[in-house]
């Protein structure tokens, strides 16, 4: 999903940074400028909650079933003001506002467990555990746009032309959910006790599909379809640049690949046991 924020940071800076650069190394315009307000933030972290029961077999052994649920929003409001300086006394303004660039995603996955456990000392409990399961992801991408270019002299502005637009995609699929860690146990009372848990999920989800809408002025399509990196070239008179990106559009761009929705990485938690 990150790879969206990669993808239109790029195609921004080469329609509009590159190619200004090369009116002015070619004296086409004296000089440009960009203001910005926001940025395209990647997903890079998520909040997890859960439930696990468990039922002791030995003493030292239990197996267990839980639900965890996570989601992470990224939600932008963004603003571009180029300005050209064609002369000494005009200047061609280009404002660019995006409401809102969003990335979401979440995940839901039920599992199994079973847990090693030792106490240490009157106090400290500590455990090893494995856990694993189905996993549930949904994904889902928005950027709406508006576009105004304003010609600017001494005594007039002209609005010369308006644009907005839409680009909505969303997708679910099922995966696999492992996941090894440890914990430490304080009891906190005789049948409660509070805990910090550490380990390293794998959770990659292999096949998601989805709907997709795009929208330009007028002009509105819809499809379905299953997510793929797609390749692109672009090629202008300044340059070009081959660029990577995630859709669930089979008709866009060359060159599908796989698409994986990756919520794997590091985890921490903190929670309380009781016991019945």
């Amino acid at each position: 999903m990150n790879q969206f924020v990669d993808y239109d940071k790029s195609v921004q800076e080469f329609t509009y940074d590159s190619y200004f650069d090369y009116l002015r190394n070619h004296n086409v315009i004296q000089s440009w400028n960009k203001d910005a307000e926001g940025e395209r933030k990647k997903i890079k972290n998520a909040l997890p909650f859960g439930l696990r029961i468990r039922y002791s077999i030995l003493d030292f052994l239990d197996v267990s079933v839980g639900f965890q649920f996570m989601q992470r929003r990224s939600s932008e409001s963004l603003n571009f003001l180029y300005t050209r300086n064609e002369s000494t006394t005009t200047q061609y303004l280009e404002s660019l506002a995006i409401t809102p660039y969003e990335l979401d995603v979440k995940a839901y996955y039920p599992s199994l467990g079973i847990h090693f456990h030792k106490q240490i000392g009157r106090i400290l409990k500590a455990e090893a555990f494995f856990a694993g399961g189905p996993l549930f992801g949904e994904c889902s991408y928005e950027s709406q746009w508006n576009y105004t270019w304003t010609i600017q002299g001494p005594g007039y502005s002209w609005e010369t032309y308006k644009s907005e637009g839409l680009l909505s995609e969303d997708g679910s699929g099922t995966g696999i959910s492992l996941e090894l860690g440890g914990r430490f146990g304080i009891p906190l009372h005789r049948k409660i006790d509070i805990f910090l848990e550490a380990g390293y999920a794998y959770q990659v989800v292999t096949s998601l599909s989805g709907s997709g809408l795009e929208r330009q002025g007028e002009s509105t399509e819809t499809w379905e379809g299953r997510w793929g990196m797609k390749s692109e070239t672009i090629t202008t008179s300044w340059g070009s640049r081959h660029l990577f990106y995630p859709t669930n559009d089979g008709k866009e761009g060359t060159g599908m690949g796989d698409f994986r929705l990756d919520l794997s990485g590091f985890r921490a938690r903190i929670g309380v046991f009781l016991t019945f």
